[in-house]
């Protein structure tokens, strides 16, 4: 039956047709902005269903319209920045497992409590961008013989969990393999949040002091450690300091180590536990044993907790000025010492299987990234420090550029090119005799093996050499070149979490410049060596009026 409005009252014969021509542009409206049919359902149904498909409803959102004058962008870039490819071909497969080490580095079970510690002691390796560094780093620890099961790979990249869930591709600065680590042996943790440097010394810690470990080792990520398979080593390093040694049998003892296959070769992790075994029969208030300035770290955790810990307050530059100065005015010792060889490196080895010495890689290294002359000219000389984004600090303590060791720190002998030692020779058998069957395999086992360690030892030395080139290059400029493999990864736009790669360095400058103020407001000193330049006791921050004066403003 139609419906009809005729004898209806007046009121109402107005308003049903003004209701009906409402509820038509209403609708005609929102198809306009869906677009089409479908949309408009979809939109129907996200407002009854509340957050069902938020997803969908994102779609359909438009910005309001202003009047605003569009913003001016800052000039694109004209450095290429070629894509990052992986270092480790061999571990790309689903399948894959790591290669074996070197036999003799392998570390022996239960090593530790042959220098009298009851547990393993940790070595923490913080990490914030640029995963082929990193990864570099941990293979060249489990090459030289630290156990990986003691490695932990502290993640500190700001972006929760999109890493542990493989939500970012290789080339975003913040992307790190979960699943290739856990191949490798090593242990994985996360911050909660992105932390500075000061803040990751103190994570590191809360972790020791969670764990109950009264001892811990930390390194930088930008390194490449190696264990003296050749024996003494009288190569200074950019990055080497002037040893410290108690009494002239023990330099001996140092400086002249026995190589891979002799009685008394001992690794890298071998020569720190021997290291931490030691300092505890020598020194009670003792704070850091640096093996390359703090490249690689040993820490008494009881140090830095007598003096509160590190600064939060200073991110970056200065908080390891502030941390070593406290420790010193306490009464804590810090030592450089040396355990094996560090190079501090800003490229990645092509293939990272040379590390395992493998016969079908040659090694080699180059610059995926590498800056202009005309650009190198351009960049910021350092003042005191060199920083780490990854929560690691490259800073001279007394204000001094980079120095080696002297020669008084050095065995007086090159030994570098030495010849593998022969074995002793036969007596010549009786004439006419002819070896056994026994003695003739035994011989070729042992000329096998003869033959076999001289390729690996050359092997090592060629490596070595390659090595100690890229940590030249590093230094290769007085300026901030040595630490632009940081930002040289620009990658992830449209990822979980991302971050504008250029913004996140000149973020980082800020912070570092914030907190070179924060030292200089804390002590009323500009210089980093507090002990050395100053009066100052360890009650004295943030009590002391400025010992500087500045200089007067232009007139222009």
């Amino acid at each position: 039956m139609p419906i009809s409005i005729v004898g209806a009252p007046r009121g109402l014969r107005f308003l049903l047709p003004l209701g009906f021509f409402t509820l038509v542009l209403l609708y005609a409206g929102l198809i306009h902005k869906t677009g089409q049919t479908n949309d408009f359902l979809k939109t129907i149904q996200n407002i009854h269903g509340g957050d069902r498909d938020q997803a969908e409803a994102d779609k359909t959102h438009v910005r309001p319209a202003n009047t605003h004058a569009p913003p001016k962008y800052k000039p694109t870039t004209t450095l290429a920045v070629p894509s990052v490819t992986d270092p480790f071909p061999l571990l790309a497969s689903s399948t894959a497992t790591p290669p074996p080490i070197p036999q003799y580095n392998v570390p022996k079970p239960g090593l530790h409590r042959d220098y009298g510690l009851s547990y393993v002691p940790p070595l923490f390796i913080g990490f914030t961008r640029q995963w082929p560094m990193l990864l570099q780093c941990v293979v060249s620890y489990l090459a030289a013989g630290w156990p990986p099961e003691s490695i932990y790979v502290v993640e500190n990249t700001g972006v929760q969990n999109s890493n542990a869930n493989g939500k970012l591709t290789l080339q975003n600065p913040f992307y790190l393999n979960h699943t290739t680590l856990t191949r490798l042996g090593v242990n994985v943790l996360q911050t909660p949040v992105l932390l500075t440097f000061s803040q990751m010394q103190n994570f590191f810690i809360s972790e020791a002091t969670s764990r109950q470990w009264p001892y811990y080792f930390y390194s930088h990520q930008d390194v490449i450690v190696m264990s003296f398979e050749d024996g003494p080593d009288a190569i200074k390093r950019p990055g080497d300091r002037d040893w410290f040694f108690y009494d002239d049998e023990e330099k001996a003892d140092i400086l002249r180590p026995a190589a891979a296959g002799q009685k008394g070769y001992r690794t890298i992790y071998e020569n720190c536990l021997r290291e931490l075994n030691h300092t505890l029969d020598h020194e009670e208030r003792w704070a850091f044993r640096w093996f390359q300035y703090d490249h690689l770290t040993l820490v008494n955790r009881a140090a830095l907790d007598a003096v509160g810990g590190w600064d939060s307050l200073m991110p970056y530059y200065g908080s390891d000025c502030d941390m070593n100065a406290r420790l010193e005015m306490d009464g804590w010792t810090m030592r450089h010492r040396r355990v094996g060889i560090i190079n501090d490196v800003s490229v990645v080895l092509e293939d990272l299987a040379a590390l395992y010495r493998d016969p079908n890689v040659v090694p080699t290294f180059a610059d995926p990234n590498p800056i202009p002359k005309e650009e190198l000219d351009k960049l910021q000389p350092p003042q005191d420090e060199q920083v780490d984004e990854d929560g690691q600090v490259n800073e001279d303590e007394s204000n001094e550029t980079d120095e080696v060791a002297d020669d008084e720190s050095e065995p007086t002998e090159q030994v570098s090119d030495k010849t593998a030692e022969k074995p002793a020779k036969r007596p010549a058998e009786k004439a006419g005799e002819q070896p056994t069957e026994k003695k003739h395999t035994k011989k070729v086992k042992r000329a096998a093996a003869g033959s076999k360690n001289s390729q690996a030892m050359d092997y090592f030395r060629t490596l070595l050499r390659v090595v100690d080139d890229m940590g030249q290059y590093k230094y290769r400029s007085d300026n901030t070149a040595r630490n632009s493999w940081q930002g040289s990864q620009h990658g992830g736009f449209g990822e979980p979490y991302y971050y504008n790669a250029d913004g996140f360095g000149k973020s980082f400058w800020i912070l570092a410049e914030a907190g070179r103020e924060v030292f200089r407001q804390k002590w009323g000193h500009r210089d980093c060596d507090l002990v050395k330049e100053t009066a100052l006791q360890l009650d004295d921050q943030w009590r002391v009026e400025k010992d500087w004066e500045d200089p007067p403003p232009s007139d222009s």
